[in-house]
């Protein structure tokens, strides 16, 4: 019996069927280790990226392929190319890619690369629905890992967003039925509340304003009187150097506890643990899977007074 054919759209939305969570990994992005708290990521491996492409196309209807990339600058980079055959139309490719890794350089590199190029075709896109999760870590070797009792937390928040979203997981390594993500509503810039992500035009802006556009020296806060309301106290700060410059990374936690993560570029003293802000002015940012807020200014109380 011949097989039945799937169309351009089946094709694409068996491929971007979220993943159950029993599939997913997840890995530390940023790690507080004052508080032994950091942030946790999923993602896709490039086995199970294989394997949704094997099971949706076939194996002989799909290939991938790399080519160095030097636009950076400053570090090497790769680009994968992955293709897929559709009748009539033959192998369309989409392209996507990634610096090399601090570890195993062009392997790191090589794999990422993969993980980018498979979300132009939509899988493991979902996951950039995910709203920033803290978790407990602890120390390994040199690095820090997320603490293994914190697995059902992490499945329980991927799970919660897949609901939100009104999306079925697919069973444990394999495609259990044809749905298309819808993304998430998001916004570029909020007074507090829940983290959103944003979709690409509204990141790219974002960025552009940023780098135009005036930031507030933080240098020059100015300080409360000790009646004033605030809205977020500083939990964790963090000192990064990027490759243009320093960077301040923050989280913060609202009245009701719930932490967000935060960067300001540059360093500066007084955004210390235990300070509180308020009139907070900030902008949603993200990247990859992670969503941030880049604080554009803000007021710290003064808690001497």
């Amino acid at each position: 019996m011949e097989e039945t054919k799937k169309t351009a759209n089946e094709i694409q939305a068996a491929l971007a069927m979220p993943f159950a969570a029993e599939d997913l990994e997840w890995r530390i992005q940023m790690a507080f280790e004052s508080s032994m708290q950091g942030i946790a990521v999923p993602y896709v491996t490039n086995r199970a990226i294989q394997n949704r492409l094997d099971e949706v196309v076939g194996p002989q209807n799909w290939y991938n392929e790399y080519q160095p990339w030097h636009g950076t600058g400053k570090r090497e980079a790769q680009i994968c190319g992955i293709s897929i055959y559709f009748e009539g139309r033959g192998f369309i490719t989409k392209w996507d890619g990634a610096e090399d890794s601090d570890i195993e350089p062009v392997k790191g590199g090589l794999s990422d690369s993969m993980k980018r190029a498979a979300v132009q075709w939509g899988i493991g896109r979902v996951l950039y629905n995910m709203d920033t999760v803290f978790v407990g870590i602890e120390k390994k070797g040199k690095s820090y890992i997320i603490k293994p009792s914190e697995r059902p937390k992490l499945d329980k928040a991927y799970m919660d967003m897949l609901a939100k979203l009104k999306l079925k997981a697919a069973a444990p390594g394999g495609v259990q039925s044809l749905l298309t993500p819808q993304r998430a509503p998001g916004g570029t810039e909020e007074k507090a509340g829940p983290a959103q992500p944003t979709s690409k035009p509204q990141e790219k802006a974002a960025e552009k304003e940023e780098k135009g556009g005036k930031v507030v020296d933080l240098a020059q806060y100015r300080k409360a009187p000790e009646s004033h309301a605030w809205e977020y106290t500083v939990t964790d700060v963090k000192v990064q150097k990027g490759m243009s410059g320093e960077n301040t990374s923050l989280m913060l936690q609202d009245p009701d506890g719930k932490k967000l993560l935060a960067y300001t570029r540059g360093t500066h003293p007084e955004l210390r643990r235990d300070a509180r802000l308020y009139n907070v002015r900030k902008t949603l940012k993200q990247k990859d899977s992670v969503v941030f807020y880049y604080l554009e200014s803000f007021e710290i109380l003064d808690q001497a007074a």
